[in-house]
């Protein structure tokens, strides 16, 4: 047994165990931090810190007042541990104070200090099983200690490279809080220099009694101190983030150019935390452009006696999104000095809102002045039509007088062909009125297309343009449509012109129609809405047009044709007043490849007066079978459900694909399904038909849509659906596929 009474106790130990005791009392202080913010991981750290000084006193004592002898070898083994304890726990608090990623080192170093401690514990070759007495300068007494093994030589040098590599990282990495930067290098460097002091003692040197238990005392002193501070800090910081978490604009505070505080709503502007970065990290962040911009206001603020207030930047995510965020910031003082405030604030819908609304404004101005200009051709129109009755009647009056030979039939001629030439364009600017009523007419506009191909207007085109090819595709099925064929037939003559214009040399334009189902609105030049449509698309491979062009190209007198050849610059403009009277909707796609007009003309069912009973439909008459139809579009239904009617069926319909499931299940199978695909909200038309024919398998159905031919499509033509059709469905295309189902 050891007698540790105080009169048996060496005097020089008494410092050691003031430090034990002193160490122990930081562990329990450090323990109800640890409890009070058990996330905050440097206080996981620290309090290892100062545990390891308390195992080093504790070693330190014991060896003091042991023989030699297992408690004295188990002192020295205590000793020894707590040093390669300190070593791992002070890369830990380094690395969790500046917010490296430690992972790697503690799996490497945390291997290796496993291994030492195996060694310490376990072995002779650090601690060898043999003891020897030092003699310190000014004290009488000898101290007793387990000598060194074989490395123990090699450990002592680990211990001091450990330390100053510590001290390395310190000095090269950037403190977010100067004041503890100094007291901490202070720390390990004491530290270090008494462990040289007492690894000479070790090695056999004449010195001062062991002093490195006040190293170890100092040090996890300081590191207290740096902990019970950020403690403080965090505490203060709750508050301000307390204040700040349920706000719409980002916070956040930059301190010696590191971000040191953020709010939810600023990791959310940003994309991510921005803790730790400094403020180069943070403007790679931002687009590059705007990069400069941002560090220029960062400098003006922080070193300027003038600073800016704010600036806008461009930040892009993660995602690969971008966000404009206004930035508004200011000077405070924050904890030990100065620091950058800013209140991020995203502005992209605003800025978004803000353009549209400056486009809409700029449509409507220019819809103004379309609209004035119209009524000012309006009127020249019609004064100039009494002008030209004269000018058009009486040369026609004069040349049935003039003999063939007479010198003046030419003169007269011309003056004739100019003056319809004259009426040519006073019609045009009728139509450019729009205050001329129009008389519409169930056409179709394939024929429109037919007529201008054969015109002598088409022909001039192609002799101005010899290496334009014009080429025709059209929808042999297409829908009629309500209108007037004179002005759609200038509007086609238009369009064409106006692509062979936009050719430079060898190209090709291709006027093509077809039938088109819209189940939403989609956006166009303007917003085109759901509905069945006959489209006229005419495609030119030109070098298409830039913004600014097509921002304008429906104005009066806005062309780049070239003058003399192409007409009154009136064309498109045309073009435009033929779709708002007919109640079109015109989309337009340009760009280097060349320019796409489609125009969107509302479908109707009726038939040309003169081509009602042409329709030979005997033979796709029915026996009175019965067809539901499945649609979420309550036109569509009544459109298929009155062509059923007309070819003798007996149609029904409902507005989903559950309803359809219910009625079969309710009224029993039925001979044929219609089935539209897309019904929203509910199941789709193939899922409605894989239900179905769980009840009813050997059920007949024909998939109805208004897209091209999905995977969703083929699905259920594969479960057994027997064909598809593309809306809008043509009464003899819906006919000829129901004979071909049922018969």
């Amino acid at each position: 047994m050891i007698d540790v009474t105080v009169d048996n106790i060496v005097f020089q130990s008494a410092g050691s165990l003031s430090v034990a005791v002193l160490a122990l009392v930081m562990v329990i202080f450090q323990l109800i931090f640890l409890f009070k913010k058990h996330r905050f991981i440097l206080y996981g750290w620290s309090l290892g810190i100062s545990f390891s000084a308390v195992l080093y006193a504790i070693g330190i004592f014991f060896e003091y007042n042991s023989p030699p002898g297992p408690v004295n070898q188990w002192a020295g083994r205590l000793e020894w541990t707590a040093i390669v304890f300190l070593i791992h726990l002070l890369y830990g608090f380094t690395f969790a104070y500046f917010k490296i990623d430690g992972k790697r080192y503690h799996q490497l170093a945390g291997l290796f200090h496993l291994i030492l401690l195996f060694l310490i514990w376990r072995t002779d070759l650090l601690v060898a099983d043999r003891f020897v007495t030092r003699h310190f300068l000014g004290l009488a007494q000898p101290y007793i200690e387990p000598a060194l093994g074989p490395l123990g030589l090699y450990f002592v040098l680990y211990g001091f490279s450990a330390s100053l590599w510590a001290v390395v990282i310190w000095f090269r990495l950037k403190d977010p809080c100067k004041r503890y930067k100094l007291s901490f290098l202070s720390g390990i460097v004491l530290w270090t220099l008494l462990g040289i002091h007492d690894g000479m003692a070790a090695l056999g040197m004449t010195t001062f009694q062991y002093l490195m238990e006040y190293g170890f005392l100092v040090f996890s002193g300081i590191v207290l101190w740096i902990v019970s501070g950020t403690f403080y800090e965090m505490l203060s910081e709750d508050k301000y983030r307390t204040v700040t978490k349920f706000l719409n604009d980002g916070i956040l505070v930059v301190q010696n150019g590191i971000a040191v505080f953020e709010n939810p709503a600023c990791q959310s502007l940003i994309g991510q935390s921005v803790i730790g970065c400094t403020i180069e990290d943070f403007s790679s962040k931002i687009a590059r452009n705007d990069k400069e911009t941002f560090l220029r206001f960062y400098d003006s603020l922080m070193n300027s006696g003038n600073p800016e207030k704010s600036t806008t930047v461009r930040i892009e995510k993660n995602d690969k999104k971008e966000s404009v965020i206004e930035i508004n910031a200011n000077t405070i003082h924050y904890k030990a000095g100065t620091a950058f405030l800013a209140v991020l604030r995203d502005i992209s819908e605003r800025i978004r809102e803000e353009n549209a609304r400056k486009k809409n404004e700029e449509k409507v101005a220019r819809l103004k002045k379309m609209e004035s200009l119209g009524l000012l051709a309006g009127g020249v129109a019609h004064d100039l039509n009494n002008v030209l009755s004269g000018i058009v009647s009486y040369p026609e009056l004069i040349l049935m007088d003039l003999p063939d030979d007479s010198k003046l039939r030419q003169p007269i001629l011309t003056i004739q062909e100019s003056g319809q030439r004259a009426a040519a364009i006073v019609s045009e600017l009728l139509t450019v009125a729009r205050g001329a009523a129009i008389e519409k007419e169930v056409m179709n506009i394939n024929r429109i297309v037919e007529a201008y191909v054969r015109s002598p207007e088409h022909k001039k085109l192609l002799m101005f343009h010899p290496k334009v090819r014009v080429e025709t595709d059209l929808e042999t099925q297409l829908l009629n449509i309500k209108g007037s064929p004179m002005h759609f037939g200038k509007a086609v003559m238009n369009l064409v012109s106006n692509a062979a214009e936009a050719i430079e040399g060898r190209g090709r334009v291709i006027v093509s129609t077809s039938n088109r189902y819209l189940d939403r609105p989609v956006k166009g030049y303007g917003t085109i809405p759901e509905g069945e449509y006959a489209v006229l698309t005419v495609v030119d491979n030109g070098p298409g047009m830039g913004q600014e062009t097509l921002d304008r190209i429906f104005e009066p007198f806005y062309t780049k044709k070239v003058m003399g050849r192409s007409g009154t610059g009136l064309g498109l403009t045309l073009v435009w007043n033929v779709i708002q009277d007919h109640g079109a909707y015109i989309d337009i796609i340009s760009n280097d490849q060349g320019t796409c007009f489609e125009i969107y003309c509302h479908a109707t069912r009726e038939m040309p007066a003169d081509k009602v009973c042409s329709l030979q439909i005997n033979s796709l008459y029915g026996q009175g079978e019965r067809v539901l139809v499945v649609d979420d579009v309550k036109s569509q239904r009544d459109i298929a459900c009155q062509i059923l009617d007309k070819l003798g069926y007996a149609p029904d319909s409902v507005s989903s694909g559950e309803a359809a499931i219910e009625y079969v299940r309710k009224h029993g199978g039925v001979d044929l399904l219609l089935l539209d695909m897309i019904m929203d909200p509910g199941i789709n038309g193939r899922e409605t038909y894989d239900r179905i024919k769980e009840i009813h398998p050997d059920q007949k159905a024909i998939i109805l849509s208004g897209f091209a031919e999905t995977d969703e499509v083929k699905k259920a033509l594969e479960a057994g659906a027997a064909r598809y059709i593309k809306k809008p469905v043509v009464i003899k295309a819906l006919g000829q596929a129901i004979k071909g189902v049922l018969c």
